[in-house]
């Protein structure tokens, strides 16, 4: 009788080692799959939040955009005509540039011609 409670012990014993080798497996385990669980939830948090923000700006840009377009539309003309006023004045500055040149060179040109004659 003595060795089947000896055996029963030794039952008891193994099964207990081997549950407590699992347990020291799986607390570990179960802490770092805790962790990497509540970063997810974080990370998850986080990119709703910016989602929202994100389609609360994109409603709101949608909801201004016919304004804006109907401004360019009212500014548009105004911006090529001064646009072709710009090309234009541009280009008097240019003939008035060429036309000063000419006149520079002219008048560097009368006092040699008139330092001969007397």
């Amino acid at each position: 009788m003595k060795r089947r409670e000896n055996g029963w012990a030794w039952a008891f014993a193994l099964t207990m080692l081997l549950f407590s080798l699992a347990m020291m497996l799986w607390v570990p385990l179960r802490a770092r799959l805790d962790d990497q669980l509540a970063d997810i939830r974080l990370s998850l948090e986080t990119s709703q939040g910016r989602e929202r923000k994100q389609q609360m700006e994109y409603d709101q840009v949608t909801e201004e955009l016919p304004k804006v377009r109907e401004e360019l539309a009212a500014v548009q003309p105004q911006a090529d005509a001064a646009a072709e006023e710009v090309q234009r004045l541009k280009e008097i500055r240019k003939e008035l540039r060429a036309r000063k040149k000419a006149l520079e060179q002219e008048a560097s040109e009368e006092p040699a011609g008139e330092a001969g004659a007397p």
